[in-house]
């Protein structure tokens, strides 16, 4: 029996890893199964002023070696059941640092003991034939519009999917424990050191899509809820799309557990703000805006196929109307249509969609207004092969509790970008990613700050 098509966008991959009880020859038990994945090299070199950049940054840079391989293996199903297994090696510490550590030596230098290797899903699933439903049940990866499975987000428990009515397609999980690759290092919450979030996490979705003469329509639904730390999470987006132009309207809505109870409150300690106004003192409370949500336009258009011109752009805005903009669990997530690549991830914005990081969030009593405008072009020549791109982010982020200011930071991003298809499976792509601040920094005190990121990766898919 073949695996139901599903119609849902962030649906993860399915697969079987199909393994016998008694004893077999290697080339009969390996007979059908299918492999896939990637394997992938990235060189980051972040420069910046302040020790404020990401997560594992060091003073003024933070250059680093990272290798991921994953590999999933998938076998037919047999009786309407299978098992799916993958394994995961990912090295995210390797920092060089080019000597700015004394005497010139730090951690893993690129070459040092490395890092994470285990499984990465491990899941039976089950595909009735009386129904278009498919089960899924073990360790899988978290493919949400709040979570990214390419960061390798997993959760383990239960997700079904339904397709039995056409052009619908709807989904409910229910997760005992769960990890998020993007969590800052030390809190225990689910980063690549192994650990994970103990309280249950349930999802809800309903996703529409139909196909007209005018072009494809869709829509698509979510609810989250997690104990002692999301009371409520919804996702929602209307799309359209032809074969040229694209259309997408994005809102996210959350509202946070601020109880004492809250397992936020570890992740977040006391704002402090200026004239030394302390925002959220309530002992043991997480101090985190309750209320929270994200707007999202974009505009998009593809002159490549309708007429003949190997060109892309893009258009969109980001704004909110409560008073933070935590909607996600991983701010990497990739359900938001972003242009940039620096300027939701440091402090040096003070933004972060995540209700997990500590970074960028807007403390307990306190009001955030984001307005932040974006847009990208591309072209692409020698077969399709050479891509060279522009992104251009310009945006506002301001924080204030009562009369008083704690934030007002203008940015400004540039991020130029080329990729260079080498075959089928291999891929080899960079971008330099330059971010311009202006205005009281909380952290550093600093008024203009400048950020910048060099990457290169080279993937190979198999």
């Amino acid at each position: 029996m073949k695996f139901l098509k599903l119609s849902l966008a962030a649906s993860v991959a399915l697969g079987a890893f199909s393994t016998a009880s008694f004893a077999q020859p290697l080339e009969d038990a390996i007979k059908g199964i299918d492999v896939s994945g990637y394997l992938r090299y990235r060189y980051n070199d972040d420069r910046y002023d302040a020790n404020e950049f990401n997560k594992d940054s060091v003073a003024k840079s933070n250059a680093t070696h990272r290798w991921k391989a994953v590999a999933d293996f998938k076998a037919p199903v047999a009786d309407n059941v299978a098992f799916n297994f993958g394994i995961l090696y990912n090295n995210e510490s390797q920092n060089v640092n080019h000597g700015n550590t004394y005497p010139g030596t730090s951690s893993g230098l690129g070459s040092g003991k490395d890092g994470s290797f285990g499984v990465s899903t491990f899941n039976a699933v089950i595909t009735p034939d009386s129904t278009a439903t498919t089960v899924i049940i073990g360790k899988q990866r978290l493919a949400t519009p709040v979570t990214n499975a390419g960061d390798d987000d997993r959760g383990t428990g239960i997700l079904a999917l339904n397709s039995d009515l056409e052009g619908f397609t709807f989904a409910a999980g229910a997760f005992d424990s769960w990890s998020i690759d993007d969590v800052h290092k030390g809190y225990d919450l689910g980063d690549n050191s192994g650990t994970s979030v103990t309280k249950p996490l349930y999802a809800l979705a309903g996703i529409y899509g139909v196909d007209t003469a005018y072009g494809h329509f869709g829509a698509q639904l979510w609810g989250f809820y997690i104990q002692d730390a999301v009371d409520a999470l919804g996702f929602g987006e209307l799309s359209w799309n032809n074969a040229t132009f694209d259309v997408a309207l994005q809102y996210a809505l959350a509202k946070l557990d601020n109880s004492d109870s809250s397992i936020l409150g570890a992740l977040h300690p006391s704002v402090v703000g200026t004239n030394n106004l302390q925002i959220g003192s309530v002992a043991n409370r997480a101090n985190i805006a309750e209320a929270n949500d994200l707007f999202v336009i974009n505009l998009g258009a593809d002159f490549a196929q309708e007429y003949n011109v190997p060109l892309d752009v893009k258009l969109g805005w980001v704004t909110n109307f409560q008073d933070g903009t935590a909607v996600t669990l991983n701010d990497d997530g990739t359900a938001f249509k972003y242009a940039g690549a620096l300027w939701w991830q440091n402090n040096a914005t003070g933004i972060s969609t995540s209700a997990l990081l500590p970074r960028g969030v807007a403390g307990f009593g306190s009001e955030q207004e984001i307005s932040v405008f974006y847009g990208a072009i591309g072209y692409t020549m020698v077969d399709s092969r050479l891509r060279i791109g522009l992104d251009y982010v310009w945006g506002n982020n301001e924080v204030t509790a009562g009369n008083v200011t704690l934030r007002d930071t203008d940015f400004q991003e540039i991020t130029p970008r080329i990729s260079w298809k080498h075959n089928k499976n291999l891929t080899i792509s960079g971008y330099y990613a330059y971010l311009m601040t202006d205005g009281p920094n909380p952290v550093s005190g600093n008024e203009d700050q400048d950020r910048a990121r060099a990457r290169v990766e080279v993937k190979y898919s198999f």
